[in-house]
C-alpha cells in the first residue's frame, strides 16, 4: 500500500525539521581522516580506537564507506585537539586538512586486526582497566563519529582507552530507517566487541556511552546478551550511559524487563525540549521516545523507580545544536564522575545512587530534594 499524502506531508515536514541538526557548513568528507602533520606542542594528542561495521572503500583503504561489512573492522586514531578547543565544540577545518593550531586535525592513523586492537586497548588504559565504548546516532558520518569520540575524550579527561563502535549510518536526513536497520544488524557485532574486551587480559571494567538512535543499538545488545546467558562482558559491565534515546518507551520497558539489574544503575538523559526526538515520536505514531518523556508523567515516575534508573533532566541546560539533542556533551565531566562510581560510592557521592537528577542552566549536575522512589511512595 502506498503511504498516504497525510503521512507524505508530515514526513517532508519532520525531514526539514531534522535539517537543523546538520550543519550549514559541508559535511566532513574521507579527507578529514588524513594524517597531516603537526609540529610538537602545538595541540594535545588523544588516542582513539574504532571498531566498526562500515565497509572499508575500495579506492582509499584509509576510508570508510555507508555500506554494511560483513564483520568488524579496526582504526586507530591519533588526533590533535587545538589549544584553542572550546568545550563541547569540534574544531573543524573549512577544508581539509585544516590547521593543528586552531582545528582537529588527524596526525597518525593505522589499521588494526583484532590481536594489535586488542593491545592497543590495553596500552591506552594506563594501567586503570578502564574503558569506554561509545556508539553514535542517526545521520552520523563516519569522520563526524570519530571527531564526536575524540572531543569526548579530551573535554572528559576519562583516564583510559576509548573505543568508537561505528556503525554504518547513511549520514542523510533521508536514512532515518536505513538508519534503523544498520543499527539492528550491527547488534552482533557490538557484543562481539564488547565480548572481545572483557577477555582481553587487563581490561577490568567496560562502560557504554550511547546518543540518540545507538541507543537502540546499545540496548539491544545489553538485552541479547542477557538472554544468551553466556555473556562475558556483562560481569564487567561499569556505566550504561544513554544520552537522548531514541527508544519507543513502551519497548524500553520490555528491554528492561529481560536485562534485568546490572552492575550499576544505569543512567538515562533526557531532555523536555529535545525537537529531534519530538519529531522522531511523530513518525513513530506519537509514542513517546524514551529520550523526551516527561519526568512529570505518573507510568515514567513508575518506571524509574521500578527499574532503578538514575535519570538526568537536561531540559534547563543549554544546547550546541538548535534540535537541544546533544546536551549530553555538556555532562561530560559528571560521566567521567559517574564512571568512577566505586570510589564515588565510598565517598557517599549521591551521583553513585539512583533517582531523578537535573542539570541547572550553569550546566551544574544536582540531585533532586527527595528521591524519585520516595517520593512516588509517599504519593
Amino acid at each position: 500500500m502506498a503511504p498516504s499524502p497525510r503521512f507524505l506531508v508530515r514526513f517532508s515536514v519532520v525531514l526539514l525539521a531534522l535539517a537543523g541538526l546538520a550543519s550549514c557548513a559541508d559535511r566532513p568528507g574521507a579527507l578529514m581522516l588524513h594524517p597531516v602533520s603537526a609540529s610538537a606542542g602545538i595541540g594535545t594528542p588523544v588516542n582513539i580506537l574504532v571498531a566498526t561495521t562500515r565497509q572499508r572503500s575500495e579506492t582509499d583503504k584509509r576510508d570508510f564507506t555507508a555500506k554494511r561489512n560483513f564483520g568488524l573492522s579496526y582504526e586507530a586514531y591519533t588526533i590533535s585537539v587545538p589549544p584553542n578547543h572550546v568545550v563541547g565544540n569540534i574544531e573543524w577545518p573549512k577544508k581539509p586538512p585544516g590547521n593543528p593550531a586552531v582545528n582537529f586535525v588527524v596526525t597518525n592513523s593505522a589499521p588494526l586486526d583484532q590481536a594489535r586492537f586488542d593491545a592497543a586497548v590495553v596500552k591506552d588504559t594506563k594501567g586503570t582497566g578502564e574503558v569506554i565504548v561509545f556508539v553514535h546516532g542517526y545521520n552520523t558520518n563516519y569522520q563526524e563519529a570519530v571527531y564526536r569520540v575524540a572531543q569526548l575524550e579530551k573535554d572528559s579527561g576519562f583516564p583510559g582507552a576509548v573505543v568508537a563502535f561505528a556503525w554504518p549510518s547513511l549520514g542523510t536526513l533521508t536514512g532515518y530507517v536505513a538508519d534503523r536497520e544498520s543499527t539492528t544488524y550491527s547488534r552482533d557485532y557490538l557484543e562481539n566487541t564488547l565480548n572481545g574486551l572483557a577477555r582481553t587480559p587487563g581490561v577490568k571494567r567496560i562502560h557504554i556511552i550511547a546518543h540518540s538512535m545507538g541507543n537502540w543499538l546499545a540496548v539491544e545488545t545489553l538485552r541479547q546478551a542477557r538472554i544468551r546467558g553466556n555473556s562475558a562482558f556483562l560481569p564487567k559491565l561499569g556505566e550504561v550511559f544513554l544520552m537522548s534515546p531514541d527508544i519507543d518507551i513502551d519497548v524500553f520497558r520490555t528491554q528492561l524487563d529481560t536485562i534485568g539489574k546490572l552492575n550499576q544503575p544505569i543512567t538515562v538523559a533526557i531532555s523536555r525540549d529535545d525537537r529531534a526526538l519530538g519529531f522522531s515520536q511523530r513518525l513513530a505514531g506519537d509514542v513517546p521516545r524514551v529520550g523526551n518523556v516527561l519526568i512529570d508523567n505518573k507510568k515514567a515516575q513508575e518506571a524509574i523507580a521500578h527499574y532503578g534508573l538514575r535519570v538526568i533532566d537536561m531540559s534547563d541546560a543549554k544546547s550546541l545544536d538548535s534540535m537541544n539533542h546533544s546536551k549530553f556533551v555538556g555532562l561530560l565531566p559528571s560521566l567521567n564522575q559517574m564512571a568512577k562510581s566505586d570510589a564515588a560510592a565510598a565517598r557517599g557521592n549521591p551521583i553513585s545512587r539512583t533517582g531523578l537528577f537535573v542539570v541547572n542552566t550553569a550546566g551544574t549536575l544536582l540531585q533532586t530534594p527527595l528521591r524519585l522512589g520516595e517520593a512516588i511512595v509517599g504519593q
